[in-house]
């Protein structure tokens, strides 16, 4: 084991360390930017091209490991990777990316780009996961989103060692918030604030109620919304998903193709929230839905919005979207100052065992040579430097040498690892 070797425990002075290799967040969130524009940022875990893309940055950046997490409010990107990547390094690259902006956007997202390193970015990612960072604090949605955002990219294998380790303690401490805080008492998700502005309007007994999309958002949002008087219409592009919600609530279901194809859909109230490129409810879906209806209601969970912009010009609705619950969230945050505050303490905790289960296992990686090349001293002890002597001992005597040699191999591993495992900590 050479010095240079053992120096690398130094990561001590910069908290978070491992053979060189940085944690890094770049991030995109509706703190800083406008929902419109985070919708415009937007990767599809599904599309064709998302491998490719991924790999794109990975290279990019000589990372390790990779993953991405988009949501309604948020894009972001975790890397592992022995480079020293500044904050110019990603806003440079990123506005690259994203060609497809205009001048303007691209300057604001150079401008308004979060970047985070080693421990700092560890505490951000505990706090996405908490859901301090979240536009409505309190939401539970954030812990599957992660949670299904790390199982895809370790499908893909752009995950390793240490991402695992960050996200199974991101899931501790966001589920440990949530359990022991009132971060989540009466919560407020974008889908409970969406059911209670339509629980304020005079909504039909029997309202006919087409919903499009079947994501985790729409999901709660059935869970919050739900009524046995309500007659729904279940659309998702894949039919099966909008089975699945068919079969817990009730109604009829189909795919959005063969929506676009039936001549009429009498709807009271659509709600609508998908991961669609494009504007899924156009001119053409309006009149398919509206037809006759004086002045229906629409919920739009979707960022990018699901509304074709003209639409607005040329309809008339109660339009309820993720920008008008906002100023609500905005309430929401101060109502729960106290909680946040509890949170915090909870992230700082699991931020220290984390950091030390982090160290041991940079310790560990250093001193687990140890064993390699104490057994090869002793082969070469075995094989070469007392070969003759070994061999003028007859078979009994041989093996009671092995054992004796065993025996101080174990011994001596098991006591170095330790009295060099807590020197290299200290």
């Amino acid at each position: 084991m050479t010095i240079d070797k053992v120096s690398i425990v130094t990561f001590a002075g910069m908290k978070l360390y491992l053979q060189s290799a940085h944690l890094y967040v770049i991030a995109f969130s509706h703190k800083k930017l406008a929902l419109n524009l985070i919708g415009k940022l937007y990767l599809d875990p599904s599309s064709e091209t998302y491998r490719a893309t991924l790999d794109k940055i990975k290279k990019q950046f000589n990372a390790s490991e990779t993953m991405h997490l988009s949501t309604c409010n948020r894009c972001e990107f975790y890397l592992v990777s022995k480079d020293i990547i500044t904050k110019e390094d990603t806003k440079n690259f990123f506005i690259q990316f994203y060609s497809h902006l205009s001048a303007s956007e691209k300057e604001k997202i150079g401008k308004q780009l979060i970047f985070k390193k080693d421990e700092k970015a560890v505490r951000y990612l505990m706090e996405v996961a908490s859901s301090l960072q979240s536009m409505v604090v309190g939401e539970r949605e954030i812990i599957t989103q992660i949670r299904n955002a790390y199982e895809h990219c370790r499908a893909l294998h752009f995950t390793g060692d240490l991402l695992r380790l960050v996200m199974k303690k991101l899931i501790e401490t966001g589920k440990e918030v949530f359990d022991k805080t009132d971060i989540a008492k009466s919560p407020v998700s974008v889908a409970s604030l969406a059911t209670r502005s339509l629980n304020t309007l005079n909504i039909l007994e029997n309202a006919k109620v087409t919903v499009i999309g079947s994501g985790i958002t729409m999901q709660t949002f059935m869970k919050y919304f739900h009524q046995d008087k309500y007659q729904y219409t279940f659309v998702s592009r894949k039919k099966e998903n909008s089975h699945a919600l068919q079969q817990k609530y009730g109604g009829r279901y189909m795919s959005l193709s063969e929506l676009k194809e039936i001549t009429s859909l009498p709807t009271d109230v659509l709600v609508v929230c998908t991961a669609a490129p494009a504007p899924v409810a156009d001119g053409f879906l309006f009149e398919k839905l509206f037809d006759s209806h004086f002045h229906p209601i629409v919920v739009d969970l979707s960022n990018p919005s699901d509304i074709a912009e003209d639409v607005f010009n040329t309809h008339s609705f109660h339009y309820i979207g993720i920008t008008s619950l906002k100023k609500q969230a905005k309430e929401n945050l101060l109502k729960r100052k106290a909680s946040i505050f509890d949170a915090q303490k909870i992230i700082q905790t699991n931020l220290e065992e984390f950091l030390q289960v982090f160290r041991e296992r940079c310790v560990e990686n250093i001193i687990r040579e140890i064993p390699v090349e104490f057994k090869e001293y002793k082969q070469k002890a075995l094989d070469e430097v007392f070969k003759k002597k070994i061999e003028s001992l007859d078979q009994s005597n041989r093996k009671i040498l092995q054992e004796i040699v065993d025996y101080i191999e174990g011994k001596y591993n098991a006591v170095t690892y330790k009295k060099l495992k807590n020197i290299l900590l200290q």
